[in-house]
């Protein structure tokens, strides 16, 4: 069996989106057989207890992944937290009792937790440094990642440089070396604009049905997507209902976006949801994973395939 080097641990009604997004990001680097997350690692039927023992004792680090509702607040009782049998729990426990590299990481601007929040076998955790993963600055948040587990783990065996240095001109250039620079120059910036990330072709209507986890709850949503570069802009539907794509980001294959929602509860106040979405481009369709955080109860993670629309005719 191969080592595990990486586990991710999370609570799936704070983090699962981001948890998705990271181990395929994290995959891409070490492999998806040194990578372990549980929905993808632990089978039916599987002891998941055992399992997830089993996979922090062949790790090398294990990652926090920290967010509003991590520590899992009750009204009126202790925090899911101090549960003694809380998964969460188990494996920071056991990752810290046997003296792993620990990395706390804390996602859109959530806090670090005191150690007099934390009960008292997860109070080193309070100690360790932690890290930073913003939707916002995602690309450069995973850089840092990546550099701090390279230093335990190495170059993943899938790892390429970001970039070659280019060779030093020689010392002694004459006039024509700068006559040429200047011919070459407009054929230099094609060679980058060339090696630059590339748009998915992404933009346009697409359409999806979509399965959520509550009872009759098939819908068809629809995404509507603009931009250029990197910029992903447009509308998607939740429970038919247009939101805006905020925080929109499309390079390679991959477009990232969030939208907002308001439930409203019989007797509770407003609050707000967030529909967080990963998409990869495969062919011509959408594969999508979505988280949406802030609802109750919470929702487990949702993948399913959207399709092109015809563009629209004209009248």
């Amino acid at each position: 069996m191969p080592q595990v080097q990486i586990f991710i641990s999370y609570r799936r009604d704070d983090s699962a989106g981001y948890a998705r997004a990271l181990a395929t990001d994290l995959a891409r680097h070490w492999g998806e057989e040194r990578v372990f997350i549980d929905v993808d690692d632990i089978g039916a039927g599987q002891p998941f207890a055992d399992v997830i023992s089993q996979a922090v004792g062949r790790s090398e680090v294990l990652l926090v992944l920290i967010g509003p509702r991590w520590m899992g607040l009750r009204e009126g009782q202790p925090s899911r937290l101090h549960d003694s049998d809380d998964f969460v729990r188990r494996e920071v426990a056991t990752a810290l009792d046997r003296g792993m590299q620990v990395i706390p990481v804390l996602l859109d601007g959530a806090r670090m937790p005191a150690d007099s929040d934390l009960p008292t076998p997860l109070q080193a955790l309070a100690g360790r440094h932690a890290l930073e993963l913003r939707h916002s600055h995602y690309a450069a948040d995973l850089e840092r990642l990546l550099s701090a587990l390279r230093q335990t783990l190495g170059d993943g065996p899938l790892s390429t440089p970001l970039s070659t240095p280019l060779p030093a001109p020689p010392r002694r250039a004459g006039w024509w070396l700068l006559a040429a620079a200047a011919v070459l120059l407009p054929t230099g910036w094609w060679l980058l604009q060339a090696g630059a990330p590339v748009r998915p072709d992404i933009n346009g209507r697409w359409q999806a049905e979509v399965e959520y986890d509550w009872p009759n709850s098939r819908y068809t949503e629809q995404f509507q997507f603009r931009g250029e570069g990197a910029l992903l802009q447009g509308t998607a539907t939740f429970l038919r209902a247009p939101r805006e794509v905020l925080q929109g980001r499309a390079e390679g294959d991959v477009l990232d976006f969030i939208t907002h929602s308001i439930e409203v509860s019989s007797g509770e106040a407003q609050r707000q949801k967030t529909q967080r979405y990963r998409a990869r481009l495969v062919a011509n369709e959408l594969h999508v994973d979505l988280q949406i955080e802030g609802g109750s109860p919470p929702h487990a993670p949702i993948s399913f395939v959207a399709r092109r629309l015809p563009a629209a005719v004209p009248r």
